[in-house]
């Protein structure tokens, strides 16, 4: 109960920091052009098509009707099925921001409920307290994903997602009404945000082909299925045009930031001095470079920004968060002596998957973001994936010697 307050707080704050500390954002966008939807279909109802329009088409409506303050957003498709499900929700709030925000928020936390159910039972109901403190109680998490974003829907989605193969696969208890939720959301999540969907199919197919290897007791078969695995992760890498990936998402940040050119401008000189960004240096969507960047992009995307890197009050809270998980994951490297801490990942199934989805997650985030302000908001899809992978460790580190001697493999 705590944590659901804790979220419906954090769609309040976030919609109060929207509209009193930026004065602009995304979110005002999504509001935009979930109203020129509904105002569409008050006018005429037989516009209610413009929930199955095509997004060119959709765009074409809008500049007819001599709009141009969301001309960069109404023409991704992403931007417009966030737009498209704020109008449904619209509905039901009476298109006040605000409502619709808590809407978002509450869908945002019932998925990442779902999520904690599936971490508490894995762990068998162990320090439950603790679990809940860092995936539902996290600050980043209740703050950036309560609100009218893509995160918001992102978080949601993938909860339940997880939930349902979860429940499917692993507990064997298949159900027709889970898989009719399962594809819509699927379909939603690969819209709005299509990396989340392919992330999500790659640690699932490597954490099967982990369980297998865990199965196989010759070395030599190991090795040989290594190189086999190995060989077919490039030409999968290849085939999914994993760098075309990353430069469609580039190109829509700086579509989406030209667009807002004008609502800026107001605020350049502040943000000239306050913005907090950082470099990786120079690099190329080529898999080499990408590979090459790799380590210092997901250490920046997990545990920047430092505190001395931040110029803003929201940087510098987000930094204070970033400190603790660095002293967490410190503090375990030191306990379990390096070695023990990857042992632990690598011979648990459970692990393994979170530490997959959460270099992923950081891969893309970390090679798309420029600056600290836009990745915290990006990356709270990894935390609580991370965060459990910690809490893991952490509690096999508690248990007695004779328990803790050989760490499950199931």
């Amino acid at each position: 109960m705590t944590a659901f307050l804790l979220r419906m707080l954090g769609s309040v704050a976030y919609s109060m920091l929207v509209q009193y500390y930026y004065g602009y954002g995304d979110s005002f966008t999504y509001y935009g052009g979930s109203k020129f939807i509904t105002d569409q279909i008050h006018a005429n109802l037989n516009n209610i098509s413009y929930f199955f329009t095509d997004t060119k088409d959709i765009e074409r409506f809008y500049l007819d009707e001599g709009n141009t303050d969301l001309k960069g957003y109404i023409a991704a498709n992403s931007s417009v099925a966030v737009m498209k499900l704020a109008a449904v929700v619209s509905f039901f709030s009476f298109h006040k921001f605000l409502i619709i925000s808590i809407f978002f928020g509450l869908f945002s936390f019932a998925g990442q409920w779902k999520l904690f159910t599936v971490f508490n039972d894995i762990t068998g109901h162990k320090k439950q307290k603790l679990l809940a403190a860092v995936v539902l109680y996290y600050p980043s998490i209740w703050f950036w994903g309560s609100g009218l974003m893509k995160e918001s829907i992102c978080m949601g989605a993938l909860g339940f997602i997880v939930s349902i193969i979860y429940k499917s696969f692993v507990k064997k208890n298949i159900q027709l009404a889970d898989w009719i939720v399962l594809l819509p959301l699927l379909y939603i999540v690969y819209v709005i945000k299509s990396y989340i969907i392919i992330i999500l199919l790659a640690a699932i197919i490597l954490t099967v082909i982990f369980a297998y290897f865990q199965q196989v007791k010759s070395l030599l078969i190991r090795i040989a299925l290594s190189i086999v695995v190995g060989i077919i992760i490039i030409v999968s890498l290849n085939f999914l045009n994993f760098s075309d990936q990353i430069n469609d998402l580039v190109e829509e940040s700086y579509s989406q930031l030209e667009s807002f050119q004008q609502s800026y401008k107001q605020n350049q000189d502040l943000d000239e001095t306050s913005k907090a960004g950082f470099e990786i240096g120079n690099f190329n969507a080529s898999l080499s470079s990408l590979l090459a960047k790799s380590p210092i992009v997901i250490f920046s995307c997990i545990y920047r920004p430092f505190l001395w890197e931040s110029r803003k009050i929201i940087i510098f809270l987000s930094s204070l968060e970033t400190t603790l998980l660095l002293l967490a994951t410190l503090y375990l490297l030191v306990k379990t002596k390096v070695l023990k801490f990857f042992l632990a990942i690598f011979s648990n199934r459970y692990t393994f998957f979170c530490l997959i989805i959460s270099l992923l997650f950081a891969l893309i985030i970390g090679f798309t973001t420029f600056n600290f302000g836009t990745m915290v908001r990006y990356k709270i899809a990894l935390l609580p994936f991370f965060y459990f992978m910690l809490f893991y460790i952490y509690i096999k580190l508690e248990e007695p010697k004779k328990e803790n001697a050989v760490i499950s493999t199931t």
